[in-house]
């Protein structure tokens, strides 16, 4: 938070592990700590084309307004329900409140049981507990389940949320890379883009 690096006179004296480059992670990758991320291409995109910035990040009302169209949202949702046939545990990412119902809506049409988590969401521990417990296949989440979730069992990543921050766009794919029995890597659908436009982990 405007420090810099903490061991250069901020607040620790040294680093015991640095994850920060490729080797490092791809070492933890390798040893087991982490599971791997297995990006796969989609036919169906998300255009945030013509939406304004703001502190270098998409301006929030104008990215809901601009993705969630109920035509990409079905293809979407269908390429999901076919790519992650054999995922047992989803956590899908949503640009906006509406579009994560939609999402739901269009789950629900392939009797996909899932549940929609918001900032506004009041039972959030009860409803994830349902879904770490198998009563959930997909948590279709906005804005919350970036940082602090743990899940292991996380198979299948969904992004419906174009993002121009590339420390957001690890933290949401850092939720699946939580190692866990029976789980040999987690999938992850990036129908927004970002791969492309920031890169991978």
């Amino acid at each position: 938070h405007g420090m810099g690096d903490l061991t250069l006179g901020g607040v620790f004296t040294d680093r015991c592990y640095d994850l920060t480059g490729k080797e490092e992670f791809n070492r933890l990758l390798a040893e087991g700590f982490l599971a791997r991320l297995v990006p796969r291409q989609t036919e169906t995109e998300l255009s945030a084309e013509g939406v304004s910035l703001r502190g270098g990040e998409y301006v929030e009302k104008e990215l809901q307004e601009a993705v969630d169209r109920p035509d990409i949202t079905a293809l979407a949702v269908r390429e999901l329900v076919r790519l992650g046939a054999s995922r047992k545990h989803w956590l899908i990412f949503s640009s906006g409140v509406k579009l994560a119902n939609h999402i739901a809506d269009e789950l629900r049409q392939y009797n996909i049981p899932c549940v929609v988590i918001t900032g506004k969401t009041t039972d959030r521990a009860a409803e994830l507990d349902a879904a770490r417990a198998g009563e959930y296949r997909a948590i279709i989440n906005n804005n919350v389940l970036t940082t602090g979730f743990d899940f292991p069992g996380i198979d299948l990543i969904g992004c419906l949320r174009p993002t121009r921050s590339t420390s957001l766009w690890v933290q949401m794919l850092g939720r699946g890379t939580r190692p866990a029995d029976g789980k040999r890597d987690c999938l992850v659908l990036d129908f927004a883009r970002n791969t492309a436009r920031l890169g991978p982990i």
